[in-house]
């Protein structure tokens, strides 16, 4: 387990790299009218400000002499990777589909993971200027207006000054509110939408994409989160991070179900899971 002195230091170098990758991509965001697209081996898109990201966030956490697996660095045989019980796991624009359609709903995902499980995280979202970062012994935190600046050097105690615990609320929302993926849906979501409205009554669907989704029920202001459709281990990391410090559920769906998710697997792809409000009654 990692002292109070190793967490700050670790949460510290999260934070400024997310801040520092964040002023990249929206300086791409706003000022490039191309963003070089191509496709990756599994037919994912790629833009400049994906490789620009993971440039900015693999310097700036190398310093911290702990491996770094990132969607854009992912060509790790298990071999290599398979004995590590520390390691960064990074998505450095998640959410690329809605930065390629320009509507502002794409983070950038820092996790700090340790023996398989997520530790500490820090996930950016810089067109609200909002940043979510917590650490098991603290909890969960938000801010807002969260400057874009390309050479940050937040201490501990700047990192922490204004920030709000989360959750924000102490009860489910009426109407309770499930969050879907805007890019991404399955059968199973509108079954899980079906069983909820018996058993809360009014329910009220929200589209959001990227990591946003795990944040707004680490919050309160979302209630739940189902995802049956894939993701990686890069996708849910941090976001999985924040919701757990904040007391929010999140587990496997299916043959695991119930289980905890597990990082750094041979195939780095997700169960389904849902991600539930630390007040949900189901």
């Amino acid at each position: 387990m990692l002292d109070r002195e190793q967490i700050d230091y670790f949460l510290t170098n999260a934070f400024n790299a997310a801040v520092k990758a964040g002023a990249k991509i929206m300086e791409i965001y706003t000022q490039y009218d191309d963003f070089y697209v191509s496709l990756k081996a599994d037919s994912t898109p790629l833009t400049i400000a994906d490789r620009e990201a993971h440039t900015i966030i693999k310097h700036h956490l190398g310093p911290t002499r702990i491996p770094l697996l990132s969607e854009e660095g992912r060509d790790l045989f298990y071999e290599e990777r398979r004995g590590w019980d520390l390691f960064w796991m990074v998505d450095p624009l998640d959410g690329t589909d809605e930065f390629i359609k320009r509507n502002g709903e794409f983070t950038v995902n820092i996790a700090l993971i340790v023996d398989n499980r997520p530790f500490l995280g820090v996930i950016y979202m810089p067109t609200s200027r909002t940043i979510y970062f917590a650490d098991p012994e603290r909890g969960a935190y938000c801010k807002t207006e969260q400057e874009l600046l390309m050479e940050p050097s937040y201490t501990i105690e700047e990192i922490f000054e204004g920030a709000r615990k989360l959750p924000l609320y102490d009860k489910l929302n009426s109407p309770v509110k499930i969050a879907m993926s805007r890019s991404h849906e399955s059968e199973f979501v509108g079954e899980f939408i079906n069983f909820a409205r018996e058993r809360f009554g009014e329910v009220q669907i929200v589209e959001y994409g990227s990591s946003l989704k795990f944040c707004l029920v680490a919050e309160g202001t979302v209630d739940y989160y189902v995802r049956t459709t894939q993701t990686m281990e890069w996708d849910t990391a941090a976001g999985e991070t924040i919701a757990s410090c904040a007391g929010v559920k999140v587990l496997s769906l299916g043959d695991l179900a119930g289980e905890p998710m597990v990082y750094n697997k041979e195939s780095m792809t997700n169960p389904p899971f849902i991600c539930k409000s630390k007040y949900s009654s189901i």
